[in-house]
């Protein structure tokens, strides 16, 4: 099947926290924690993908700022290319329209958290980053 691209963003508030996105049932990675973000669609910039995915599944405006990482990761029969970008959260208010729920997480506590395989490699890194 090839690679799929796909975004995540990468949302930090003013504690430095950072934004999770838990997935809903019945989701075969369901109940598990994700960066937001999606699929790239035909014809699509990552830029304009991050900013459609999080406005269609939290009802966020954000500004795309530069890639963080990029994590390529096998799933069987295909792989996706993972491309995180930090993100500014510019308006809106958050609602849950696709996940079951959203958590600000501190950095520390990211290698608690139960991620997906493709997002681990980036939380690992955040912590590095920021943590020091």
């Amino acid at each position: 099947m090839g690679i799929v691209p796909v975004t995540a963003a990468i949302i930090l508030d003013a504690q430095a926290r950072v934004l999770l996105a838990q997935r809903s049932e019945p989701d075969p990675h369901g109940l598990r924690w994700e960066f937001p973000g999606g699929k790239l669609r035909h014809g699509e910039s990552p830029e304009q993908c991050l900013r459609r995915e999080l406005q269609e599944e939290l009802g966020i405006d954000v500004e795309v700022k530069d890639v963080f990482h990029a994590v390529h990761h096998s799933l069987g029969d295909c792989s996706i290319l993972l491309l995180a970008y930090m993100c500014l959260w510019r308006s809106g208010r958050m609602e849950l329209r696709e996940h079951r729920a959203c958590r600000w997480v501190e950095i520390k506590d990211l290698k608690e958290m139960d991620l997906l395989e493709a997002d681990r490699p980036v939380a690992e890194k955040l912590a590095r980053q920021l943590q020091g």
